[in-house]
């Protein structure tokens, strides 16, 4: 497996984020994301995602209500083209 290619998603997942205001802290070994939502309700955020054609899992399903879970194990182009969408959602909190 190349980590190298897992380390770019991540940092451009992280940039993504950042440029969203998403709070989040940095994965180390794992291959997804656990965010805060904006606004505290996982489960609205999740759906405005989905409403952007991003797919998420909501924290509470992980008995960590106020956070969602996403993995940046796609494509880089996938996530690249995400950044949109997650600035929108989050705007709408």
């Amino acid at each position: 497996v190349d980590l190298a290619i897992y380390a770019e998603r991540r940092a451009l997942m992280a940039r993504v984020l950042d440029e969203a205001g998403i709070r989040y802290a940095l994965p180390r070994g794992a291959f997804y994301f656990f965010p805060e939502a904006p606004g505290g309700d996982d489960l609205a955020f999740v759906q405005r995602l989905l409403a952007e054609n991003i797919l998420a899992v909501p924290g509470r399903g992980f008995g960590c209500p106020g956070f969602f879970r996403l993995s940046f194990s796609v494509e880089t182009e996938t996530i690249a083209r995400s950044a949109a969408g997650f600035k929108r959602a989050a705007a709408a909190k």
